[in-house]
């Protein structure tokens, strides 16, 4: 195999960056241990990881690159994603189970104490990511955020963008995980605290970038929330506490998620 071959393979399958990396790393691995041969049946591909002497996440992440491989090499892949669907399955059984049973160290109350606090102490940033993150229940992308002094400088349909206005902010949504699905999402926050954050956050400049640099969003993020929570557990925290078809529904649109995946990988329980 060239590399390069399959990496432009899937390039074309419009693949994310991160994603194309991790299908060249575990190829790349696997092959080297001598794990696979690859250019048998994927029938026999199926046994070997049946077999594999490794957890349910490793099968899946390996299957789906073998999958992609033999797809690249024009041959059949329909065991393998079989195969990956039954993984899939269980692995949201189990992921379902453990957050209906699971416990959490902060509630609504010291998410909330904690967010007026980041705006007492002048740390306006923490405070417009706590407050996205806990009433409009975004994910890391989501947060990835051109602020504007108006409407006009908000060009770019690939971006998300807080828009300051006289008494409010618009919060305009393009680049989230299920944008293709849910489209552009547009949100008015009229929180006084919030409005003076963003005014705060901008000064003279007509537009900023909420964060400079948003590689690692994950880490990024978490240095700006209450208690270095991560955006699911947050979401998660709330879910915990008011377990209502409402609240799941608000969420549901929000974050732009279906009522099943709060279902299986959150902790909806009605």
């Amino acid at each position: 195999m060239k590399k390069d071959d399959f990496a432009e393979y899937l390039i074309k399958e419009d693949l994310k960056p991160t994603t194309i990396n991790n299908h060249i790393r575990n190829l790349a691995k696997y092959k080297n241990i001598d794990m696979f041969d690859l250019e048998i049946e994927d029938m026999n591909i199926v046994l070997t990881l049946k077999e594999a002497d490794i957890n349910n996440s490793q099968k899946l992440t390996i299957g789906s690159t073998m999958s992609k491989y033999l797809q690249y090499l024009d041959k059949p892949n329909n065991n393998i994603i079989e195969f990956i669907k039954s993984i899939n399955d269980e692995l949201k059984k189990k992921y379902n189970k453990r957050n209906k049973e699971a416990k959490y160290q902060y509630t609504k109350k010291d998410i909330l104490k904690q967010t007026n606090k980041f705006y007492k102490d002048k740390e306006y940033k923490s405070y417009v990511v706590s407050y996205l993150v806990y009433y409009f229940n975004v994910r890391n992308t989501d947060l990835n955020i051109t602020i504007c002094k108006s409407k006009k400088l908000a060009k770019n349909e690939k971006q998300n963008y807080l828009i300051l206005r006289k008494n409010s902010v618009i919060y305009h949504r393009n680049d989230y995980k299920t944008s293709g699905t849910y489209g552009s999402k547009f949100h008015e926050i009229k929180a006084k605290k919030f409005i003076d954050s963003i005014k705060q956050l901008i000064k003279d400049d007509e537009c900023t970038k909420l964060f400079d640099t948003f590689s690692n969003s994950t880490n990024m993020v978490k240095q700006f929330t209450p208690f270095g929570l991560k955006t699911s557990d947050i979401v998660k925290i709330v879910l915990a506490e008011d377990n209502t078809l409402h609240k799941a529904s608000k969420i549901s649109k929000n974050r732009g998620t279906a009522l099943e995946t709060l279902e299986q990988s959150y902790n909806l329980k009605v």
